[in-house]
């Protein structure tokens, strides 16, 4: 699916705006770290069970699961994504 406003070309199409495939890398990102950051807030609670929980779910349709996030998680994830 295009849509015009998304653009064709690259990460920023000829709008300006990113392509919904940038989008949609992005998204997918985001809520990697967002669950390595709810396990985390989770973990440091004192219940790892549940934490292993939250690394372990992943929603399919949204491609093979990249695992756990290793790194720090950024402050600002758009600049490094």
């Amino acid at each position: 699916m295009s849509l015009e406003a998304w653009g064709d070309e690259g990460d920023v199409g000829p709008e300006g705006y990113i392509t919904e495939d940038r989008a949609e890398e992005l998204m997918i990102g985001a809520a990697q770290v967002m669950r390595e950051m709810l396990a985390r807030f989770v973990e440091q609670g004192g219940d790892a069970t549940i934490a292993a929980s939250i690394r372990a779910n992943w929603i399919p349709g949204w491609g093979k699961d990249p695992g756990e996030w290793e790194s720090e998680i950024p402050n600002d994830f758009w600049s490094v994504a």
